[in-house]
């Protein structure tokens, strides 16, 4: 069996350095798939649209990734994740489809994405949609889409529960795919001490970009060391996106006079990061409409608990306010960080309870479990 998960967009289009998808995006999925071939013999691939003008593939710790040419236009289209496509990649499916094919795309689906579930089926071949993002939209094509599908992957139980009373799932088969996190690789540092009182070390891991809030992180920053925690910093990891906002944080930081406690790091292979995680005392998350983040799990699996958002989908699905992290508002986002570092009980009950959450809930084995059912569950009895 030949078994693909895609991803009909370019990694440039979702902030993702091209040469570091192997190692930086998508990894449940990839660690999944990998087991899925060492265990069951599957042939695995991942698929990704590329700005390149050639296709091209490459092997990497036995899984097979392709970069199909996105279809350029004049009207900029090609840069925009949901309206990309790909005329190589249908080609290649119309010679040679995979037996199953995951499709990865938010709940508006993409043009592409019906396209491409048109070809699986005229080939006899079935395909699953995994839905990243927890907003949709409602139209016939959509519909077709999702109905057609042998059924579909969310990563969430409380966004299940909320498609199941949505006239667009209407009666299809909807599972839960827990994006878990290697433990073994992403944990706590042993013998380490709760920062001093003068210290508060924050991290921010992601895309540089206004609707990511980092300016919240950085304002929390200032509530710190205007209340006694002098030595206060804030790691910012990612690649900016938006330059004008880039601009603004600089700006903003220099106005706070907060140059020795904010530092921009770049982007960071996936290799990389555990470090920083463990080093933490806090892992902010400010943005306002954040989908399920893996490096929200991958912090807490190093038992550094998470300020996140309190709004439907990602930290709210996984975070118990007060218990392993923090779910806050804008308003009141420096608020509860600064309550955080000054309440030790409380840090070292997060830690534990962050950690514990993951172990508990979203283990790569149970990333595996689900994708090995859904596998099987397609295959002849």
């Amino acid at each position: 069996m030949r078994i693909a998960i895609v991803h009909p967009f370019t990694p440039s289009a979702a902030g993702v350095v091209e040469k570091s998808v192997p190692t930086y995006h998508s990894q449940p999925h990839l660690k999944a798939l990998e087991y899925l071939s060492e265990r069951c013999h599957v042939e695995c691939e991942m698929g990704y649209f590329t700005n390149n003008l050639f296709d091209y593939s490459l092997k990497q710790r036995g899984i097979t990734f392709k970069f199909y040419p996105v279809n350029f236009t004049l009207n900029g289209d090609h840069r925009k994740w949901k309206k990309q496509g790909s005329k190589k990649c249908l080609k290649a499916f119309k010679k040679d489809p995979p037996d199953v094919t995951i499709i990865n795309m938010s709940g508006h689906s993409s043009p592409f994405s019906y396209e491409l579930s048109k070809v699986i089926l005229d080939k006899g071949k079935t395909y699953i949609a995994m839905l990243g993002g927890q907003h949709y939209t409602d139209n016939l094509r959509n519909r077709e889409y999702y109905a057609n599908a042998h059924h579909i992957l969310v990563h969430t139980i409380m966004q299940k529960k909320e498609m199941e009373n949505m006239a667009l799932f209407k009666g299809i088969d909807i599972r839960v795919f827990p994006l878990g996190v290697d433990c073994d690789v992403f944990r706590p540092l042993k013998g380490v001490e709760l920062a001093s009182k003068s210290e508060a070390k924050l991290l921010y891991v992601g895309r540089i970009v206004e609707w990511k809030r980092v300016h919240l992180a950085i304002k929390a920053v200032k509530t710190l060391v205007e209340h006694g925690f002098k030595d206060a910093h804030l790691n910012i990891i990612g690649p900016v996106i938006s330059k004008a906002y880039f601009d603004k944080l600089e700006l903003m930081i220099k106005k706070l006079e907060l140059n020795k406690h904010v530092t921009f790091l770049g982007h960071k292979e996936h290799e990389e990061l555990p470090p920083f995680f463990q080093e933490a005392d806090l892992f902010t998350l400010p943005s306002f409409k954040e989908t399920f983040g893996m490096v929200m799990i991958e912090s807490m699996a190093c038992g550094t608990p998470v300020a996140g958002m309190n709004c439907p989908g990602g930290p709210a699905d996984v975070i118990d306010n007060g218990v392993d992290g923090i779910l806050s508002t804008a308003e009141d986002y420096d608020k509860d960080i600064l309550n955080y570092f000054e309440n030790n009980t409380l840090q070292r009950k997060m830690s534990v309870n962050a950690r514990n959450k993951v172990l508990d809930t979203f283990s790569l084995d149970a990333t595996y479990g689900v994708l090995k059912n859904s596998i099987e569950s397609l295959m002849p009895k």
